[in-house]
């Protein structure tokens, strides 16, 4: 698990197959991380989730929910879970659903096969 396992946008990292990154909240990031408007934004405002801002969901943030990445079209009902339900149980939730159901391994938003050959229900690479 990374050691930064989510970003304030709802994203959940714990999920991100990058291995040159340990989290959005974390120092070890790549420059397109560091400079994510909303890493930059919650730290600038003082909020650990964009959830937590009165403008949530500003138009940016609607914007990168909705594009053509399916792993950004789980930070929408990932950001209501924090709100509703707190991070400490979110964080749990997440830990659980990125496992091989069949192993128990780590897995990753797009990753199609398991190591221990379990087919995984990923999402789909865009085009």
């Amino acid at each position: 698990m990374k050691p930064s396992p989510y970003g304030p946008c709802g994203l959940f990292c714990g999920a991100c197959g990058a291995d040159d990154c340990d989290g959005c909240l974390s120092e070890r990031i790549d420059e397109y991380v560091r400079q994510c408007r909303f890493r930059v934004c919650t730290r600038n405002k003082g909020l650990d989730f964009c959830c937590h801002c009165e403008d949530y969901p500003c138009s940016d943030l609607a914007a990168f929910m909705g594009d053509k990445w399916p792993h950004h079209w789980t930070m929408e009902p990932n950001l209501e879970f924090i709100r509703s339900q707190g991070v400490a149980q979110w964080l749990e939730a997440q830990r659980r659903e990125w496992l091989c159901p069949k192993c128990g391994a780590e897995i990753v938003w797009y990753q199609k096969q398991c190591p221990c050959g379990q087919e995984l229900d990923a999402f789909e690479v865009p085009e």
